[in-house]
């Protein structure tokens, strides 16, 4: 026999709502689902760190794992993440902003500056 028995229960506090078509975007993997997930459950003014996300969830989410799933979720459209270098060319702020349907930045996303895993080049001819 094979059933299958889905049990929720109904929350009237510290919830987050989420739009069906979020959760089952194929072009994001279970673990970076689970990054946006938490992501938007957090206060609007809450600050967001890369050290912060990756001690959140011990098991297999050390610092490159979660990078890995940041950067799918910058492809997707759902994180943006902004540096602004002062004058003497250092980084000074560093604005996340994510959305829970891609597209809905303004902005040209210039990337995370995560370094290039896949298809690293020198610059050497």
């Amino acid at each position: 026999m094979d059933d299958t028995a889905i049990i929720r229960r109904r929350v009237r506090s510290n919830f987050t709502t989420l739009n069906n078509e979020l959760i089952r975007d194929q072009r994001i993997s279970w673990k970076a689902l689970g990054i946006l997930v938490f992501v938007l459950s957090l206060p609007d003014n809450w600050k967001l760190r890369l050290s912060h996300l990756s001690k959140e969830k011990e098991v297999g989410s050390g610092r490159d794992a979660t990078r890995a799933g940041l950067r799918e979720l910058e492809q997707a459209g759902y994180l943006c993440i902004q540096r602004e270098r002062g004058e003497c060319g250092k980084f000074v702020r560093t604005s996340w902003l994510v959305t829970d349907r891609p597209g809905d930045f303004d902005v040209d996303p210039p990337g995370s500056d995560f370094p290039n895993t896949v298809d690293p080049s020198s610059g050497k001819s």
